[in-house]
């Protein structure tokens, strides 16, 4: 999105700190915020029996994370757990789809984008899914 989209969109974000092994959001909990990893690495993974599969490693700055705070039914799809000290920027789902009303054009991009992502997470999925039954 360009500057002065962000720069109004700024008093509505976080600022958060997370120590090593701290979980972030867990899995199937009401989903309430967007995260951006703005530095430290964060395992998303799903419950899975008695233990956890990671399915994704979030490293790069800028990334987004808890995406379901967007999308209905609205309930976090992995825990994120903090691998190293993590700092973020959170931002509540309704804060985010109210801005983006306001913004049609900005909205439409923006959810081009998630869409984007959560396809390449999906793919990433399916190609766990496939070395587990194989």
């Amino acid at each position: 999105m360009p500057d002065k989209i962000l720069n109004k969109m700024l008093p509505l974000w976080r600022e958060a700190f997370y120590e090593k092994g701290a979980t972030i959001i867990h899995q199937n909990t009401r989903a309430r915020l967007l995260l951006v990893l703005l530095k430290g690495t964060v395992a998303l993974s799903l419950r899975r029996g008695e233990g956890e599969l990671v399915i994704e490693m979030v490293k790069k700055k800028g990334a987004l994370f808890g995406w379901s705070a967007l999308v209905p039914p609205k309930k976090y799809t992995a825990t994120a757990k903090a691998l190293e000290d993590t700092r973020v920027l959170t931002i509540a789902g309704r804060d985010i789809e109210n801005f983006l009303k306001s913004h049609p054009t900005w909205g439409l991009l923006f959810y081009q984008r998630l869409s984007s992502l959560i396809a390449i997470r999906l793919y990433h999925l399916r190609s766990l899914l496939a070395e587990t039954i194989s």
